[in-house]
């Protein structure tokens, strides 16, 4: 599989992550290989391409979740991948998702979600607790919207925990498109939406899995590292929000 390289620098670089690729080993993910372990075997392997980065081992910045596309940061040597982590770990980056979901009326535009989380006991999910959760905090934007219920969205958080984005999202009222984990709306048929083309995609989905990505990561300057990544959005999400009249400005 070859992936999207965004941008890269001397101590760092960026891949625009597909969906179902993991990031780093996490136990929710254990059965999956992951990106850290991967780019380090072919760094071993002597493969050219990674060769060619300069790189003496690659370690991801931040857990980005394995149904979620978009930015993926990696230092090259241990004192960058430090750095990259003492900075998410301190809020000092900004992260933006772009997703799409069906909402409450009662919704409004712009809002915020502060709802703290905890990890489950033996689930691979989040759940919310105001007794023993960590802090969270989610700002939310409508970017547009159609007349059949459905909206993009923006979210921002200075420091994502897993799957945030997504719960607190379904906790206020927000049904992500293919989230079957936290209570999401399953994707429109193209037959629903008049779009068929043919007969055996009637009444296919229009969308498969989640629909959301991680659309920029923001670090302001520090000690010569600071960087402002964008990731394009995947073919299938962009088809999708045209199928349902969806528009952004790139």
């Amino acid at each position: 599989m070859r992936i999207e390289l965004i941008a890269q620098e001397d101590r760092w670089l960026a891949l625009n992550k597909p969906s179902l690729i993991s990031v780093r080993q996490h136990p929710w993910e254990k059965e999956f290989p992951n990106l850290d372990a991967c780019m380090n075997a072919q760094l071993k392997n002597g493969k050219p391409e990674f060769l060619a980065t300069n790189a003496q081992v690659f370690g991801s910045a931040y857990l980005l979740d394995y149904a979620c596309s978009g930015v993926a940061l990696f230092g090259k040597d241990k004192e960058s991948i430090a750095g990259l982590r003492n900075a998410y770990g301190s809020e000092q980056m900004e992260f933006k998702y772009y997703f799409v979901a069906t909402a409450d009326e009662s919704i409004t535009d712009v809002f915020e979600d502060q709802t703290p989380l905890l990890k489950h006991r033996y689930k691979s999910k989040m759940i919310p607790s105001t007794a023993k959760g960590k802090r969270s905090h989610t700002q939310f934007n409508r970017l547009s919207h159609n007349q059949g219920g459905w909206s993009l969205w923006e979210a921002r958080s200075r420091y994502p925990r897993p799957h945030q984005i997504r719960l607190h999202a379904s906790l206020s009222g927000l049904k992500v498109l293919g989230d079957s984990l936290y209570r999401g709306e399953d994707a429109p048929s193209y037959a629903s939406i008049g779009k068929w083309k043919k007969e055996e995609d009637r009444d296919k989905g229009i969308f498969r899995g989640l629909a959301m990505h991680l659309r920029s990561v923001q670090l302001e300057d520090q000690g010569g590292l600071g960087f402002q990544l964008e990731a394009s959005l995947p073919k299938p999400f962009k088809a999708m929000m045209s199928y349902l009249n969806l528009k952004i400005a790139e």
